[in-house]
């Protein structure tokens, strides 16, 4: 090989490093994660949850990661208000689908209710699985947040997602502050997809 040859590929070996360099920092903006994550759900759980934040920030609130966090009380509250009937059932069911088994089964457990004592129709919710990475991920977070420690003690409680928890959070003077924190937005992210998905499932008995 000539000088000349190795004085051709240099600046395009310098160039393609760049390249190569620039394309996995912005593949690893592209996923948000903390430590609590991390020490928690390996890697394909971890985009999945990345893909729950995402939906719920996008498709439930009709927001983006750059106005979350001014706009989230407003439209929040107004959800709340109307019940989250903005939100489309078929969008729920292909978050799901689109997330795996392993995941789901590490955050939710399908139980089943009668509609009423005398009837026989049924329907189907979500219930936080028990003794799973879910429990470990927010038993982890506690340790920073007292407000999702409530949440945690309630869901433990219960076994079940506590709404009523979460509106006191959503009330909470420090939520401005816990609004940027990842840990925060998986939580809100798992408990809200799991309440349109029990409103979806009821309301079909409504209509």
């Amino acid at each position: 090989m000539t000088l000349e040859t190795l004085n051709f590929w240099k600046p395009r070996r310098f160039a393609y490093s760049i390249f190569i360099l620039s394309f996995l920092m912005l593949g690893c903006k592209s996923q948000k994660t903390t430590f609590e994550l991390q020490s928690v759900f390996n890697q394909e759980e971890l985009k999945d949850l990345e893909t729950m934040r995402t939906f719920f920030i996008e498709d439930i609130l009709d927001l983006n990661d750059e106005n979350f966090y001014k706009e989230f009380r407003q439209r929040i509250v107004k959800l709340e208000a109307e019940g989250f009937k903005s939100v489309v059932p078929k969008k729920i069911d292909r978050l799901l689908n689109s997330i795996s088994k392993s995941t789901f089964n590490e955050i939710w457990e399908i139980k089943t209710q009668k509609r009423s004592r005398t009837g026989n129709e049924t329907y189907t919710y979500f219930a936080p699985r028990l003794n799973s990475k879910y429990q470990e991920f927010l038993s982890q977070t506690t340790k920073h947040n007292s407000m999702v420690m409530k949440y945690y003690n309630n869901m433990i409680q219960t076994e079940a997602f506590s709404h009523g928890s979460m509106l006191d959070y959503i009330s909470d003077n420090n939520l401005d502050f816990d609004l940027k924190n990842t840990n925060v937005q998986i939580v809100m992210a798992i408990h809200y997809i799991s309440i349109c998905y029990d409103n979806n499932n009821i309301n079909q008995f409504i209509n």
